[in-house]
Parts: structure tokens; C-alpha cells; sequence
């Protein structure tokens, strides 16, 4: 009977091995899992196995279950709820994994099972990446270009952006080399991927990842192991791209690379100004971007980004002075836990790996969304403290056997209802739009009144309202698109696009002192942001003040030039020339500032063409594309067709040369809206903004 015992405990962990190896896959090619069904069956598994008694958890155990709490309670105090409530389910899914982990390490079947079963996602994942570059690379040949340095943002593998997929190839190179056994191909693999995605931060973390490992790591094979493999990617990828690895070891001299320093002591220095507003708590998990956005992504000249330029600056943005304490008493636990395990070489092992992450987390922060590099570090957590338990202690009956699967199951039930919610209203909301399409207009009101009441859906209703109110003119609707957007401004005051969108209802219902009141605020606090200075400079040119309309309107297309290809622009070269003349003068005198940058220089010769100074046009485009090669639209300005295309399609488009161009699309305030808040809308609110034809 205790024979027949044994094998099915050791059929069971061998098939929760296998499971854990298929998430791990699954999670590294970013397969979609939306109903979590590898939560649901991890949570199984932790029931079956049952995790360790409360009375036996280490301090790395404790730090991360107060972390998985604290990411919980994170959801109702959060500025914007459903970022939260993913980053909570993302924590609460690596807790599961890593509970069960830390019984499975303490058994060599399963512990020799998951280890080598990694080997066959990774090798898929290391040849894709390495094949895919050297397919990316001919294709930016091709058209002209003399290396690959300026459009590594083209080369996405398995779908990560360069910056993330440096980070997961650090964390693979740490597990091919914790394995160790048949490693050697795998780690020349990784070094060479981590090597071609010509990352400033992967290289300073590799180069710190080596160092580490040669000051500490026993035995001296390992060592030499390591050294040998990653000096031949090393002079392979100097002799073969010497230029990509040149620009890259000079870390600031190309002018991208001095904008993204420039970006990041930017972004830190707006960080803390917002860190100081809510220093206990945080504003909540994944809400970064969110808490920044008034004084930092309020700029149209410079790119959105998600991402906060380094973990310090996101742990005390996202979760305030506690949330940042909890993670600081794992770093301690963490190193604790490896100088009383020094002996064992596995541990100096993953301390190199957490001290590499921790300087490339420095230059950017990904890991906290980048849900396969998360999911790593809890395995290489568990991995750190595999011990062997006694056969009393594993059948011992305890509370913590049930008590965590319960939880868990209880928290994937709420996931469940969230993902129910979301979908309801996104079906509603499609339905809606269909309906308004086919003109069916009292249809698509009703259905998108069946939406709830957040933030997100208001606002969707707001813009369908504002939309009806201009085929209807019906002052009803008017009023209640009014006391929509105002309920969704209530909610979260922090959104500024909201009070926008309110501008632009009074406009639509010629209340300009209102609207006007708006505008000037919000001009006044963000004076690059086109879509504020635009608003402005149509409410004062609606009330004749046309010499205090055209400045704004000036630094308007300054900031966005293609401005100049709407519908306002035509209608006043049509209806009223003087002030067309106007403004094309002030376009005309537009120079650049020692202080501009290749952008800054690329919009001005696109107004200098529209203007039809074609000369100065060329000589701008010229040293925009010298500085910056990987602008799209200065090569199209200039005639040369391929590299736009490129840049347009990407570097894997099918018959790329051969590609016909589309039209460019006139850029009205209404686009300018949908381009600056559609992906601010999905970061914060998690859906899509359905109506845009409503401004």
C-alpha cells in the first residue's frame, strides 16, 4: 500500500513538473491565458502538495506573502482599479507557482524534470530571436541603411520590446546556468541574444553578471565555462557588427541615446515630484504612467512611455514608502539567505542573477510588468532554498494546507467576475458602435447605457452623446453628455483629458466662455501640448480675436506639424486668407534653437515644406535623419520611399520594397485626441476607446 503510495506521489509531482515547465513556456512566448486557466490548475496542484506549515515559512516566504497582500489591498485604494487588479493577479499567480515550487525543489525527480524540460522552450525561444535578427537586419540592409543600432525598436522577438527582452535573456542565462548540465550551447545562445538587442542597461548588467560570477562563483570550471562562451559571442558579434557594438559601448554619444538619458533623469525628477503627494501608500500598483502623466505626458513632442526609468523611482510611485519597505526586507532576506547557504554554489549562482536584474531594473523597470520575468525570479527564489523534509512533515496535516488554496481559488473567483464585467461592457460597447453605423442611432444609445458606471464607460457614453448631440442638435443630449463627462471627472479628477473632452462639448454648443475658461487653463499648465493649444486657438478665432488665436495655433503645428494637413487649415485658406497669410508668415519664421533636437529639427522642416521653402526644408529633413536615421516620415519628405517603408511596416513585411504606401491621414484634433489618449486609456482603464468620431 506504501509502495502503491509512493508512485502516485511521484506520478503527481511529475505531472505538476510537466504543468509548471508547459506556464513557463506558455509565459516566455506570451501565450494568452485570459480565463487563467494555469492558475486554476497550479492552485490544484498547491492543494494536492500542499504547502509548507505557516510555522516553517522563511523570511522570503513572509516577505512575499506580504507583498501578494499588500499587491491586493492595492485594488481598493488604487487611482485606476484595473491595472491593479492585474499586477494583484499576476502576484497572486507567482505566489501559487512559487509555493509549489518550494515543495517540488525538495525532491531531486522533480527538480531534475523542470530543469531540463526548460531546455526545449528556451532553445525555441534563443533560435527564433537569434534567426529573426539576422532576417531584421537584411531588411534594414536593404533599403539603405548602414547598421541596425537606431532601429532596434523594429526588432521585436516573440513579441517583447528591446528593452524587456533583455531582461528575460538575463534571466535565462541565469537558469541555463544554474542548470549547468548541457548548458554551454545554451549559454553562447543567450549571450550572443543579450549581446544583438545592443541594450546599454543589458550590457552594463551582463558585464556586472560576469564580473560576480568570476569573483565568487565555485568551482573554478564554472568559471572558466562561462568566460570562454561569452568571450567568443563577444568577439563574434564585434567582428560582425562592430558599428552596433561601438555605438552601444559608447553609451551616450548617438543623439537617441542622449534623448533617453535625457528621458529618464526627466522621468525621475517628475516621479518624485508625484511621490511626494502620496508618500505612504503609493498611487497603486500599475499606475505609474497614470500618476505621471500631468507632468510628464502632457508633452506632444516627446513619446509615451509605460515604463518608470528605474524600479526605486516605480516601487515608491506604485506603492509608496510601505510597499517599498516590504520589498526591501526580501532583498535582506534574500542576501541572508544566500551568505548562510554560501557553501552550496547555486546560491552565489542566483545572487549574481537578482544583482544583474537589479542593475538593469536601475535603468529601466520592466520586471513588475513583464510577467514571464516575474515568474522566473519567484522560481529562482524557490530554487534558492530547496532543502530536503522529512516524510513526517510532508504527510502532517495543517491549516496552511487548505487555507492558501483557498484563498487563492477565492481571489481566481473574483478574477472570473472582473473579466465577466469587462467583456459585458465590451460587448456592449461594440454592439453600440455597430448600431450607430448602420444609423441606428436611439439603438446605440440604449445599448451603450447598458454599460456600468466607471470611469471608462462614462466616458465612452460622454463621446457617443457629444456625437448624437451633433447629428441631432438635440440640447437634451447635450445636457446629458454634460453631466456624464462631469460624473466620470468626479471619479478621477487626474484625468485631464476628461475636462478636454468638456471644452470641446462647450464648443460643439458655442458656450465659449466656458470652453475658452477650459482651454486657457489647460494651455497654460501644458504649453506643448498641441491638442490643449489647438482647442484654444479655435475658441478665440471663434470669437474674432484672430490676432491672440494665431500664436497658439503657431506652436500648435510646431509641435505637431501635420496639423497642417486638416480640414481647419483648408477651410481657412478658403474662407479667409488674411489670417491663412498670416500664419504661413509666422510658420516661415519658425528657426531652430541651439538646444533642438533631431525631432525638434524634423518637424521643422516639415512646416518649412508646407511653407514652401523647400531648400531649408531638405536641410532640415537632412540633419534630422543624420542625427536620428529612424524617423519615418523626414525619409518620405525627402523621396526615399524604402526607408519608410520600413519604418512604416516594419522590418518582417512580406515584399517590403514593393509595398504600396497608404494615403496619410489628415490629422484633425480629432485624430491628434485619438492618438494621444487611446493608449493612456488602455494602460489605465484596460478597454478601448470606442468613439472617436465623437469630438
Amino acid at each position: 500500500m506504501s509502495n502503491n503510495k509512493l508512485i502516485l506521489s511521484k506520478n503527481i509531482s511529475t505531472g505538476i513538473a510537466i504543468l509548471l515547465i508547459v506556464i513557463m513556456a506558455m509565459l516566455l512566448f506570451q501565450t494568452e491565458d485570459k480565463l487563467q486557466i494555469s492558475l486554476l490548475l497550479l492552485t490544484a496542484s498547491l492543494a494536492i502538495i500542499r504547502p509548507f506549515p505557516f510555522r516553517q515559512w522563511t523570511v522570503i516566504d513572509i516577505s512575499l506573502g506580504l507583498i501578494t497582500v499588500y499587491d491586493m489591498a492595492s485594488c481598493l485604494y488604487a487611482d485606476c482599479s484595473v491595472p491593479a487588479i492585474r499586477s494583484a493577479l499576476l502576484s497572486i499567480f507567482c505566489l501559487t507557482a512559487y509555493f509549489v515550487l518550494r515543495k517540488l525543489f525538495n525532491t531531486e525527480r522533480p527538480t531534475r524534470i523542470i530543469q531540463q524540460g526548460n531546455f526545449l522552450p528556451i532553445a525555441a525561444a534563443l533560435l527564433l530571436a537569434v534567426c529573426s535578427f539576422f532576417i531584421f537586419r537584411q531588411s534594414v540592409l536593404n533599403v539603405g541603411f548602414q547598421d541596425t543600432y537606431h532601429f532596434r525598436f523594429l526588432f521585436r522577438p516573440l513579441g517583447y520590446i528591446t528593452n524587456v527582452w533583455a531582461e528575460v535573456l538575463l534571466i535565462l542565462l541565469g537558469w541555463v546556468c544554474l542548470v549547468r548540465k548541457y548548458s554551454g550551447i545554451f549559454i553562447f545562445l543567450t549571450v550572443l541574444a543579450i549581446l544583438f538587442s545592443f541594450s546599454r542597461g543589458a550590457y552594463i548588467a551582463l558585464g556586472v553578471y560576469m564580473i560576480i560570477w568570476l569573483l565568487f562563483v565555485k568551482p573554478k570550471q564554472e568559471k572558466i565555462r562561462l568566460l570562454a562562451v561569452s568571450v567568443v559571442a563577444i568577439i563574434l558579434t564585434g567582428v560582425f557588427f562592430p558599428n552596433e557594438m561601438r555605438t552601444t559601448l559608447q553609451m551616450n554619444r548617438t543623439a537617441s541615446q542622449q534623448q533617453s538619458t535625457e528621458g529618464r533623469i526627466n522621468a525621475t525628477q517628475a516621479a518624485w515630484d508625484t511621490f511626494r503627494e502620496h508618500p505612504l501608500l503609493g498611487c497603486g500598483n500599475g499606475n505609474y504612467t497614470f500618476a505621471v502623466d500631468r507632468t510628464l505626458n502632457q508633452d506632444s513632442t516627446l513619446p509615451y512611455t509605460s515604463y518608470a526609468p528605474n524600479i526605486l523611482v516605480q516601487l515608491l510611485i506604485e506603492k509608496g514608502i510601505i510597499g517599498a519597505l516590504l520589498y526591501l526586507l526580501l532583498v535582506v532576506a534574500v542576501c541572508r539567505t544566500i551568505l548562510k547557504r554560501r557553501k552550496q554554489p547555486e546560491s552565489y549562482m542566483i545572487g549574481c542573477l537578482f544583482l544583474a536584474l537589479a542593475v538593469k531594473e536601475m535603468t529601466q523597470a520592466t520586471l513588475l510588468y513583464s510577467p514571464f520575468a516575474l515568474f522566473m525570479v519567484y522560481v529562482m527564489l524557490a530554487f534558492l532554498q530547496k532543502e530536503k523534509v522529512s516524510v513526517e512533515e510532508e504527510n502532517r496535516q495543517t491549516v496552511s494546507a487548505y487555507t492558501i488554496p483557498g484563498i487563492v481559488a477565492c481571489c481566481y473567483l473574483g478574477w472570473l467576475a472582473f473579466v465577466f464585467l469587462q467583456d459585458q461592457n465590451k460587448s456592449y460597447q461594440q454592439q453600440s458602435v455597430a448600431a450607430w453605423e448602420k444609423g441606428q442611432f436611439a439603438e446605440a444609445i440604449r445599448l451603450m447605457e447598458q454599460t456600468g458606471e466607471q470611469t471608462p464607460n462614462l466616458i465612452n457614453r460622454g463621446l457617443l452623446y457629444m456625437q448624437y448631440y451633433r447629428e441631432t442638435a438635440n440640447p437634451k443630449f447635450q445636457q446629458t453628455a454634460e453631466e456624464v463627462l462631469q460624473k466620470a471627472r468626479q471619479q478621477q479628477p487626474e484625468d485631464i483629458q476628461i475636462r478636454y473632452l468638456q471644452a470641446r462639448l462647450y464648443i460643439d454648443n458655442r458656450e465659449l466662455g466656458k470652453a475658452r475658461q477650459i482651454a486657457e487653463e489647460l494651455a497654460t499648465n501644458y504649453p506643448k501640448n498641441s491638442l490643449y493649444l489647438s482647442a484654444l486657438s479655435d475658441i478665440l478665432y471663434r470669437q474674432r480675436e484672430k490676432e491672440a488665436a494665431l500664436q497658439p495655433l503657431v506652436n500648435a503645428i510646431r509641435y505637431t506639424p501635420r496639423l497642417l494637413t486638416g480640414k481647419r487649415i483648408r477651410d481657412l485658406q478658403q474662407n479667409d486668407p488674411v489670417f491663412y497669410h498670416s500664419l504661413q508668415q509666422h510658420l516661415s519664421a519658425l528657426t531652430p534653437s541651439p538646444a533642438d533636437s533631431p525631432t525638434d529639427y524634423a518637424r521643422l522642416g516639415y512646416i518649412a515644406r508646407w511653407c514652401g521653402n523647400q531648400s531649408v526644408a531638405e536641410e532640415y529633413l537632412r540633419k534630422a535623419v543624420e542625427d536620428l536615421p529612424n524617423l519615418a516620415t523626414p525619409w518620405h519628405l525627402l523621396g526615399d520611399d524604402n526607408k519608410y517603408r520600413l519604418l512604416l511596416f516594419g522590418a518582417f513585411q512580406k515584399d517590403l520594397l514593393s509595398t504600396e504606401l497608404p494615403e496619410e491621414k489628415e490629422m484633425s484634433d480629432d485624430f491628434l485626441f485619438k492618438m494621444a489618449y487611446q493608449p493612456k486609456f488602455a494602460n489605465w482603464y484596460g478597454g478601448e476607446l470606442l468613439i472617436v468620431s465623437a469630438l
